[in-house]
């Protein structure tokens, strides 16, 4: 058991993230927008902070969270969005990649009822492994199945930067986004092996927010599509607050053959929100994982703004 899990591990990690050069999809955008499109920074127009913490196939005991946090608003002063983020993903005891950023976003109107924002996000990020940690076919004892000294002698620590940008549209109730990432393409090693670059990410989302005044709902579709690479990510999914509940089901698919079906709850206490989904895996690509695909918690912290009324348009975007 231990060897399948070890070589499991090497196989999702070394194969998946590092020989591919792709970021780590945390089953929605949701909470997360202006790190995938730094023009939505400040589009809610009051400070908002937000802490996301995500867990990867948690039946499996591969120990694979990721935390993320972040905090924007609008300026006046600024007029637009000015944020910071950060984001650590923690890939069992093997890896660890850290990345945190600033992105500010101009917002302009365009017409009676048609608004632009412009995003740029500047980031740095940290890439640690330990080398002890990697396991290998020539590390296992073919008899006892134990584990000996790691011969891994790969890549070390990287540090590298990074750009980004980004454009909204939103008209009424309705918007888009279109943003590309990774501008800088950056090394994921030192030996600069063309596998080992993290590729642009271009992320091309849309959504709508509806309220019902007569029963007091309010409903917010969206929809997302990412492309890295030669890999692709498709993300449809709606959510519904009556009253203080809120509660919604996405469904997303990754060109890999992943499948997954997503339902969330959460509680609006007007000044916070709490929230928690899970990702379940309907169709598992080359290697079949059962049951859950990632599961999050999430905090959303919203601060009371003095010029909320000088926000050039507000967009309302998905929580859960």
């Amino acid at each position: 058991m231990r060897t399948r899990r070890a070589a499991a591990v090497v196989m999702i990690v070394f194969s998946g993230l590092t020989v591919r050069g792709q970021d780590t999809w945390y089953g929605t955008v949701s909470g997360m927008h202006f790190m995938y499109n730094p023009a939505y920074t400040g589009s809610a127009g009051t400070p908002e902070a937000h802490l996301s913490c995500y867990t990867f196939l948690p039946g499996n005991g591969f120990g694979l969270q990721s935390v993320y946090g972040s905090f924007d608003s609008y300026f006046q002063l600024l007029h637009g969005g000015a944020g910071i983020w950060l984001c650590d993903d923690m890939l069992g005891d093997i890896m660890n990649d850290f990345r945190a950023g600033a992105s500010y976003a101009y917002h302009l109107r365009a017409g009676n009822d048609l608004f632009f924002n412009f995003g740029l996000t500047a980031s740095s990020g940290h890439r640690g492994i330990r080398r002890g940690s990697v396991v290998l076919p020539d590390d296992i004892d073919p008899f006892t199945g134990t584990t000996i000294t790691s011969g891994y002698t790969g890549n070390g620590d990287i540090t590298f930067f990074d750009l980004g940008t980004g454009v909204t549209i939103s008209r009424g109730p309705w918007y888009g986004g279109f943003s590309v990432m990774h501008l800088t393409q950056p090394w994921l090693s030192d030996d600069q092996n063309s596998n080992n670059r993290l590729r642009r990410l271009y992320t091309l989302s849309s959504g709508a927010s509806f309220v019902m005044p007569e029963s007091k709902i309010t409903l917010n579709p969206s929809a997302a599509i990412l492309a890295q690479g030669d890999s692709y990510t498709f993300y449809l999914g709606t959510e519904v607050l009556v009253h203080s509940l809120m509660c919604g089901l996405a469904i997303w698919h990754a060109s890999s053959g992943f499948i997954s079906a997503e339902p969330s709850l959460g509680w609006d206490m007007r000044s916070a929100k709490l929230m928690l989904s899970y990702s379940y895996v309907l169709a598992g690509g080359d290697v079949s994982f059962n049951g859950t695909a990632i599961v999050k918690a999430a905090l959303s912290v919203y601060f009371n703004n003095v010029e909320k009324s000088r926000v050039v348009h507000i967009i309302k975007l998905p929580s859960l």
